[in-house]
Order: C-alpha cells, then structure tokens, then sequence
C-alpha cells in the first residue's frame, strides 16, 4: 500500500509538471529577473555602506586626533596653571613673612587694602598669634574689613 501511494504521488507530480513547465519556465525567468534586480540594489547598498564605513573611520580618525590635541593642550594649561599657582603660593609665602614681621597696625592698614581673598589667604598662612594681632588691629580701624575676612577664614556653609 505505501508502494502504490508513492508510486500515486510520483505520477501526480510528473503530470503537475508536464501541464505546468511552460508557466515554470516562465515563472524561473521572471524570478531570475527579480533576483538580479535585487542583487544589483544588494550591491548597490553594499558600495553605499562601504563608503559609509570608510567616512565612519576617517571621522573616528579625525576624532581621535582632535582627542589628542585637546589632551596635550589640557595637559599645557595644567602645566601653566600650576606654574602660576606655585608663583602665585611663592608670592603669598613671601608677603606671610613680610606682614608677619610687620607691626599688627602697619599688617592691619595693608590688608584692608587687599582684596578680601587674598587677605583672607594671607592670614591663613600665618602663624595663629600674629594673625590674631592684625586681626585685632584691623578690627579696631575697619571693622566691616575685619568681618569680611573673617568670613572667608570659616570653613565653606553646607
């Protein structure tokens, strides 16, 4: 029985094919059109994304690039800045020793004309005692002065 149900579907499918092979032919040719048709778009895309993957590379390229030339010139101003910053801590070093052997009236009458920051920065430095005198001393001539810098010796609000 499985012999005559093979032997049933062979003749089937050779009939199917002998009434069919001229819309098979038909039907091949035509998908072969469309095959070719859709390899030439696939090519077509495949020159695009390739031209697209080399613009990515020379755009990652130049990224890079630009990259390194922002990190050379962060590491040239950090450079800078910590040369300025340690003339800058020279300067304050210095002018701590001068007010320091300065009478607390003389410092006093100085460092009201300071820029608050910097008198403020100035006193830090210096030895408790005779910050407490210029302090005491500018209190006295200019106590708006004296609070100002006050402040900026407390430690940041929070």
């Amino acid at each position: 029985m499985r012999y005559n149900n093979l032997m049933c579907l062979l003749f089937i499918t050779i009939f199917f094919i002998s009434t069919t092979s001229y819309s098979a032919d038909v039907n091949i040719q035509d998908l072969q059109k469309r095959l070719q048709e859709k390899e030439k778009k696939l090519d077509q895309r495949e020159k695009l994304l390739v031209e697209r993957e080399k613009r990515v590379t020379l755009l990652e390229n130049e990224l890079k690039n630009k990259q390194k030339e922002l990190e050379e010139i962060r590491a040239t101003l950090q450079k800078l800045y910590d040369d300025i910053k340690g003339a800058e801590d020279e300067n304050i070093d210095k002018l701590v020793k001068t007010l320091s052997n300065t009478k607390p009236k003389s410092a006093a009458a100085i460092m009201e004309k300071m820029d608050v920051e910097q008198a403020a920065r100035v006193l830090n430095r210096m030895e408790p005692k005779k910050s407490g005198a210029i302090m005491s001393a500018l209190g006295k001539t200019n106590p708006e002065a004296a609070a100002k810098i006050s402040e900026k010796l407390l430690p940041p609000k929070r």
